[in-house]
């Protein structure tokens, strides 16, 4: 065969090797999920669960507390499951456009009404609903678990403006999904990838060998 020709054909198939690996560390790369709590006075079993599910399926875990959050919810609960070294306070963040690249999914297991106004509105005052923000702005997947925002008795008014509010977010990119549905959403984009191959149909074996 043409040495020249060889030379050609060894530089698409390098070329072709190296965007299958980078392919495939993206992929890793996306097995990261970021969980955001806000104040809420709604038991987390079912979200931690989902969470937890979530973890199973390979998905590295961070939790990010608001400052409002630390002093209403269990953080126990969350320590437990997570552990102390994976849950963050907001106050404590440098730099919210590091997580926001780090982080492919980002998931609001209890979406609360005090998030739901400041991200409608953009009153994104705080590091957690800033990082949201962020991430919408730069085309991440947003989930975020509504149950929440069904509980407790609201005026009509304020029923409908919260309705206009959600809708909004939803325009935005949010995905409003039932609580007991999160693991489902956020493994929904890995798992209806195509497979891989096991096998590569060129390998580097295959190059070396092409002047022999």
């Amino acid at each position: 065969m043409n040495h020249e020709l060889i030379d050609q054909i060894r530089k698409v198939v390098e070329k072709v090797l190296q965007e299958q690996t980078t392919t495939t560390t993206q992929a890793v790369h996306e097995k990261q999920l970021l969980a955001i709590f806000g104040a809420t006075q709604f038991e987390l079993d079912e979200p931690l669960k989902q969470l937890q599910i979530c973890q199973q399926n390979g998905w590295k875990i961070t939790i990010i507390l608001s400052e409002l959050a630390t002093k209403v919810i269990n953080l126990e609960s969350i320590h437990a499951a997570f552990g102390e070294d994976n849950t963050l306070e907001e106050n404590a963040l440098s730099d919210i456009s590091a997580f926001v690249a780090t982080y492919q999914q980002i998931v609001l297991p209890v979406f609360s009404h005090p998030m739901v106004a400041k991200l409608a509105l953009r009153l994104v005052d705080t590091p957690c609903s800033y990082l949201v923000f962020e991430a919408l702005s730069k085309g991440k997947k947003v989930i975020a678990a509504s149950d929440a925002l069904n509980q407790g008795e609201t005026s009509t008014k304020i029923g409908a403006i919260e309705a206009e509010y959600v809708n909004l977010l939803s325009e935005l990119g949010v995905q409003l999904v039932p609580m007991m549905q999160i693991a489902e959403f956020v493994t929904e984009k890995t798992d209806s990838s195509p497979a891989t191959s096991e096998k590569s149909l060129i390998s580097a074996s295959t190059i070396s060998n092409l002047d022999a």
